[in-house]
């Protein structure tokens, strides 16, 4: 297993000649990909049975870890604990000044994944958004159609942005490259956007992220490769 990196300046640094790795070539998997990916496998189960067994899972482990119980898998180690100071025996738990703290560790199995990971250098390029997946909820489209006023989620990475910053955001651009700016964003993260689609005219868009990365003065972009055909 290999996993690119390019070095690029450490802004978090005093020393200009600190460098930082960042990885090249990790893609965003939801629970959605990966049982696409155990379908490809050859499983006899269905995706409905995958899935209600996952659900089934999550289940037993949000309910046991509410009840204040240690989880160990393959996967990953779930562990509570909590955070405050207690002032004497007589002290109790007071949200106001504790918190109840979720302890999660990987698992044997993806330590032993980790450990097997091969770093790879390559040649640094310029740091950019970077859209993999457009994904229209109401038509079930990836990278294909967008509906009008619609909810639509962006996955890739260097996606947050600045709302207040006009110049930054989710763009549609059309044909003519008139370019029209998504207002309404649910949930703003590096790896995904959340949004409502802004009242598209007909015809095909190009979706374009513009955001000014941390360390950085001026905007960045990125677009997605396909065109997106706007539903009738």
């Amino acid at each position: 297993m290999a996993l690119n990196y390019a070095l690029f300046e450490n802004h978090l640094t005093s020393d200009p000649g600190d460098y930082m790795a960042v990885t090249t070539n990790g893609t965003s998997l939801n629970q959605d990909d990966l049982v696409k990916l155990m379908l490809v496998r050859g499983s006899t189960l269905t995706e409905t049975d995958i899935l209600a067994v996952l659900k089934m899972e999550r289940e037993v482990v949000c309910e046991q870890a509410a009840m204040g119980n240690h989880i160990t898998t393959p996967l990953f180690n779930i562990g509570l604990s909590i955070k405050g100071v207690f002032h004497g025996l007589d002290d109790s738990y007071d949200p106001g000044r504790h918190m109840v703290r979720l302890n999660l560790a990987p698992g044997l199995e993806l330590r032993q994944t980790a450990s097997s990971i091969s770093p790879q250098k390559v040649k640094a390029e310029k740091v950019r958004p970077v859209i993999e997946q457009f994904v229209d909820v109401s038509l079930n489209s990836v990278n294909e159609q967008v509906s009008s006023g619609g909810l639509a989620r962006l996955r890739g990475s260097y996606l947050k942005y600045d709302p207040a910053d006009p110049a930054q955001g989710i763009f549609f651009i059309d044909a003519t490259n008139n370019e029209t700016r998504v207002t309404v964003v649910s949930l703003n993260k590096p790896g995904e956007l959340h949004f409502l689609v802004t009242q598209l005219a007909p015809g095909e868009y190009q979706v374009e992220v513009r955001t000014i990365l941390k360390g950085h003065k001026e905007i960045s972009s990125g677009r997605l490769e396909p065109m997106l055909s706007l539903a009738s």
